[in-house]
């Protein structure tokens, strides 16, 4: 399994960091008005998969008390240790090979996790399993569908939506992640056999040198190595887009942040 926070070669944990942030940041609203829609409360105890730097692992420890418990994974926990003690635990997992707890889980939550595994449904799976009967399970990915939709009038769209192909056909080919995965997940869910199931997509026209344009940008660098190497990307075209992305002027529509959510059935 590829580390979805470093794949690019030679990325500095700063670089990592700054992009797990930003992150944060544009998605973090997003996720956590879903999360109280699900009415988390005192003494829930909560499964984070594939935490990241532990935003959400932390609101959440806001949210369950001293009389719960938040136990925030990942692959590598290197950014989680800071946020480490009572009611949020640490662990160090890998979902497609690790052992999970079942049926323990009042909340299994998930964040731009599983379009980066080789076997997504393997950790759905095992994720849906720890559950407990009357839980919730919620999945939020990405999907990259739209970011193609910029205005073609704009003379800097043809370099900008060719440019995003291009990585979307690398991450495709080299099986390193699913870019159209966000579309996937409100069928995950019914597929279960989750009930009460809601589902939204977010996105926004968002502007050069904004968080989420600045988010955008930090993907493009973590790809671009591999991309140049390859043979996918010039770096004359890296440095456009790179010029693009902090333009103040360039408009597009951002990435889609597809959230889905369903209720396990009590076992009768």
């Amino acid at each position: 399994m590829w580390d979805r926070h470093q794949f690019g070669s030679g990325e500095t944990e700063e670089a990592v960091l700054n992009r797990l942030r930003l992150l944060e940041r544009v998605y973090d609203p997003v996720t956590n008005r879903h999360l109280e829609t699900l009415g988390v409360t005192r003494g829930w105890n909560c499964l984070e998969v594939g935490a990241g730097a532990g935003s959400i692992a932390t609101w959440l420890s806001g949210k369950v008390g001293p009389e719960g418990k938040i136990v925030a994974t990942d692959i590598n926990t290197r950014f989680l240790q800071p946020i480490s003690g009572s009611p949020i635990v640490i662990r160090q997992h890998d979902i497609l090979e690790d052992p999970l707890e079942e049926k323990q889980y009042d909340l299994v939550h998930c964040r731009t996790l599983l379009m980066w595994l080789r076997d997504p449904e393997k950790a759905l799976r095992k994720m849906a399993d720890a559950v407990r009967p009357g839980g919730w399970l919620m999945l939020e990915e990405t999907d990259y569908g739209s970011i193609l939709s910029v205005d073609a009038s704009n003379p800097s769209a043809i370099v900008f939506s060719d440019t995003w192909r291009r990585g979307i056909e690398f991450l495709r080919k080299n099986r390193i992640a699913d870019p159209y995965f966000g579309r996937r997940v409100q069928n995950l869910i019914d597929q279960l056999g989750f009930i009460d199931g809601k589902n939204e997509g977010w996105t926004r026209i968002c502007r050069g040198g904004e968080p989420m344009a600045r988010f955008d940008l930090a993907a493009a660098q973590m790809a671009a190595q591999p991309m140049i190497d390859a043979g996918f990307l010039a770096p004359e075209t890296l440095e456009m887009m790179q010029k693009l992305l902090m333009d103040t002027t360039f408009d597009y529509p951002g990435l889609t942040m597809f959230s889905a959510w369903g209720r396990k059935p009590v076992e009768r």
